[in-house]
């Protein structure tokens, strides 16, 4: 855990960093650094690096209660870093487990006080340990978590309720461990539970991780009795823990689901599961007659196909599957036969496909197989439901993207008449159509790309024209003048003069910012600096970071074919801003902003970031800029300011101009335009 040193005994402290303080306190980075530079009696650094150090949480947190800088109701924050004795001795999963074990046990006791240690020690530890697997690790002493516990009992009361206090604990650990643990998000698990039809009864889910599918299934379905296993045995035990905090009663398992299956006389009423992708070392040697292959032994590449029919094969007949799955087995030549015969006997029944950037991997475009069981002596179902989500909707959004779902499933799924095909995102596809060569099931091979919209053509020519007359207007009004020679000053003379002040933006990773939490801010990038847009970076509460001001200007470091600059306003005060953009904050009364930013989008910033190699960085501090008296330099300004606005106003007529190009292509490809001729030889015209 970074920042964190693993507590090796009951005498050792927990540390935290600066980057940790500032959320226990609920202030940004520079606050910590002024408080050590302020106060003679802040604590001192017990460990880590001059540039980087770590601080004795205990210290730390009595230092901030006297000076009155930490609430006195404990956040999810404070818990966590009351957590790192457990942390130190656990994996972090393991941690979590822990702590919510602990919860459980405090939510029965109303006191828990006044239980004596090793009771509550057996307690607790006989909730950590309800998952069976070969060796739940050694748990810490229950009076080094002490602390903890009555904080986490205190932040349930606060936050209505242990398993209310739990999922925000869980969040938490979520944004710790974007790297080691794809996260179900809630709203997936709430589309595949609502495809299953909410099954009640037994609902599986084969590779549980922490319990997200079924705790949903739990939470939405009818007397759901939730069975899953898990490979790692940590993620396991937090599964079971999440769901006994929901009041289920789980049967959680460790252990690889494929090689040693922990329920092979399971007949559940469904099956949910977000299986691994691209496993290359699944057992297909060992498990090469196994009876679980009933559509076709996967090939090795083929793991996914694997899940779907180990997930067939532990559901009862008739009882639903829904799985998430990559997008290449919908197509892959390997596993032709097995999808052919999941079609023949009528397993398939639906392929959905989602946009990308709605779960992880974000990149990826996901798709839902939904699949039923066949009943014996049951007649196999003559068609299967196609659907692309992404064409349904505008903008991945999970509210639109499972309206549009459910509104081609449920009518399909009850057997009333859909309509056919519709809008070009849905269509029941007769079985026999499907069964061609390549059986593939990708649901866009099998839908018309929708009709386009050309009903505001004729608005957009007149916004085109309107946008078009407006910009000559727009450049400054400007006389030729003798150039001559001008003294020049560079930026790192300014600096040295206190005119500019630099400030260099840490890195914020993006596969870590995606997992931010709901508490995570929006930061400027260099993108954002180009376009004028607002910031798109997602960066997590308490980041390390600068936080623009009005007038300051922000220029990428990185070397572009057309440089940019951008003057901070007023409204966007406050604002983060991500790493490869370092904020140039010029003293008013000396240097204008738009000056400067019209010197960071001149000529002598496009040499200099053409002569660098693509992994080199700008050295702002050796921009060279005219030395000139401060009218001079806002005249210079205000007529940037105005090119900056003709610069916008040209971006706007170009995609507006594209945009109307591709609705008219489009519109006659589908025969929804057709072109005007007014002469003989067909010339169009009008």
């Amino acid at each position: 855990m970074a920042g964190s040193m693993p507590d090796t005994g009951d005498g050792d402290a927990a540390t935290v960093s600066a980057a940790e303080i500032a959320r226990l306190a609920g202030v940004g980075r520079a606050a910590v650094s002024n408080w050590r530079r302020r106060y003679g009696d802040f604590p001192e650094p017990v460990g880590g690096t001059d540039t980087s150090p770590s601080f004795d949480l205990r210290e730390v947190r009595g230092w901030l209660e006297q000076q009155g800088k930490l609430a006195r109701a404990p956040s999810v924050e404070s818990v966590w870093q009351l957590m790192d004795a457990a942390r130190g001795r656990l994996d972090t999963a393991d941690a979590v487990a822990f702590a919510g074990a602990a919860l459980l046990v405090a939510a029965s006791e109303r006191d828990t006080a006044a239980v004596a240690d090793a009771e509550l020690d057996d307690r607790i530890r006989a909730v950590f340990t309800a998952v069976p697997d070969t060796g739940a690790p050694e748990l810490p002493p229950v009076h080094t978590f002490r602390e903890a516990l009555e904080a986490l009992a205190e932040l349930a009361r606060e936050e209505g309720g242990p398993q209310e206090a739990f999922e925000r604990l869980y969040e938490r650990f979520l944004t710790s461990v974007t790297r080691q643990f794809t996260a179900t998000p809630d709203e997936l698990a709430e589309l595949m539970v609502d495809l299953a039809g909410r099954p009640g009864g037994t609902v599986f889910d084969p590779a549980c991780g922490a319990a997200t599918l079924l705790r949903t299934a739990f939470l939405r379905g009818r007397g759901v009795r939730p069975v899953g296993q898990e490979l790692a045995a940590g993620l396991a035990r937090l599964g079971r823990v999440r769901l006994a905090l929901a009041g289920a009663e789980p049967d959680i398992r460790a252990g690889d689901s494929l090689r040693a299956d922990a329920f092979p006389d399971l007949s559940a009423d469904a099956v949910l599961v977000y299986p691994p992708f691209n496993q290359r070392d699944w057992g297909v040697e060992e498990l090469g007659f196994d009876a679980r292959w009933e559509y076709g032994l996967p090939a090795k590449g083929d793991s996914e196909l694997a899940w779907v029919q180990h997930a067939l094969a532990r559901v009862r007949p008739g009882g639903a599957v829904v799985v998430v799955l990559p997008p290449g087995v919908a197509s892959r030549r390997s596993g032709r036969r097995i999808r052919s015969e999941l079609l023949r006997r009528g397993a398939l029944r639906a392929v959905v496909a989602l946009p990308a950037g709605l779960a992880p991997p974000m990149g990826v475009p996901l798709t839902l197989w939904v699949l039923r069981r066949p009943a014996e002596n049951e007649p196999a179902p003559s068609d299967v439901l196609m659907v692309d989500a992404a064409a349904a909707v505008a903008e991945p959004a999970w509210p639109k993207v499972r309206e549009a779902v459910l509104d081609a499933y449920e009518p399909f799924a009850a057997g009333r008449e859909t309509g056919g095909e519709e809008a070009g995102y849905r269509r029941a596809v007769p079985v026999v159509d499907l069964l061609g060569e390549d059986v593939d099931v990708t649901p866009a091979r099998h839908l018309s790309p929708a009709a386009p919209d050309v009903s505001g053509l004729g608005e957009a020519r007149k916004a085109l024209a309107g946008l078009a007359g407006r910009l000559p207007g727009l450049l400054p009004e400007v006389a030729e003048a003798s150039p001559g020679s001008r003294a020049a000053v560079t930026v790192h003379d300014l600096v040295r003069r206190g005119q500019v002040e630099l400030l260099w933006t840490p890195s914020h990773r993006r596969g870590e910012d995606d997992a931010a939490g709901p508490e995570a801010l929006l930061a400027f990038t260099v993108k954002d600096v180009l376009s004028g847009g607002p910031p798109s970076q997602r960066i997590p509460e308490g980041a390390d970071t600068v936080r623009a001001r009005p007038g300051d200007v922000l220029v990428p470091r990185a070397p572009l074919a057309r440089p940019a600059a951008r003057v901070v306003a007023d409204t966007e005060a406050g604002t983060p801003v991500a790493g490869n953009v370092v904020v140039v904050r010029p003293d008013p009364d000396a240097v204008d902003p738009w000056f400067l930013a019209a010197v960071f989008s001149g000529s002598e910033v496009a040499q200099r970031s053409s002569s660098l190699h693509r992994s080199s960085l700008v050295d702002v501090r050796r921009v060279e800029l005219p030395r000139l008296p401060l009218l001079d330099q806002q005249r210079i300004g205000a007529a940037f300011r105005r090119l900056d606005e003709f610069r916008t106003a040209l971006d706007g007529l170009y995609r507006a101009g594209d945009e109307a190009r591709r609705t008219m292509v489009d519109g006659l490809i589908h025969g929804a335009l057709r072109p005007i001729a007014d002469g003989p030889d067909g010339t169009p015209g009008g």
